[in-house]
């Protein structure tokens, strides 16, 4: 007999957080915006470019769509963390974006909080294994 998952209140399904896919689309969500700021601190870049760039810079792992870059670089902008030129880039006219110093403060900020998250992260894994070979924490 199997039990029935629990519904939170609201109705919401509860997801399967053994399952290795929902973290990979968290950690990509997540990961997004940090990796915006991360290629555009490079060189300014059109919104098609950021998007191949992000993508190849975390060998496919963070692979943003261009329905997800172009709201993001549009909030960038709205708040002074982006600014942009249109420019002809191969014949055709493209917005490209570029890093203002409120940006390229923010992406410090960004490396150093996913830097203190990292760590943790370590020292979780660390934990983990060392509580898997521990005999005592073996359940009999």
């Amino acid at each position: 007999m199997t039990t029935p998952r629990p519904t939170p209140a609201g109705g919401r399904k509860v997801p399967d957080y053994s399952d290795p896919s929902y973290w990979r689309g968290t950690i990509k969500m997540s990961l997004s915006k940090f990796f915006v700021l991360s290629v555009l601190h490079r060189q300014p870049m059109h919104g098609y470019e950021v998007v191949q760039a992000v993508e190849r810079t975390t060998n496919g792992c963070c692979s943003p769509s261009e329905g997800t870059v172009y709201p993001v670089l549009n909030e960038f902008e709205a708040g002074g963390y982006l600014s942009s030129d249109t420019q002809v880039v191969q014949g055709r006219s493209r917005k490209v974006y570029a890093l203002t110093d409120k940006g390229r403060h923010a992406f410090r900020v960004a490396v150093d909080a996913w830097l203190e998250a990292t760590e943790c992260i370590v020292a979780s894994r660390a934990m983990a294994d060392a509580a898997s070979t521990d005999p005592e924490s073996e359940e009999t």
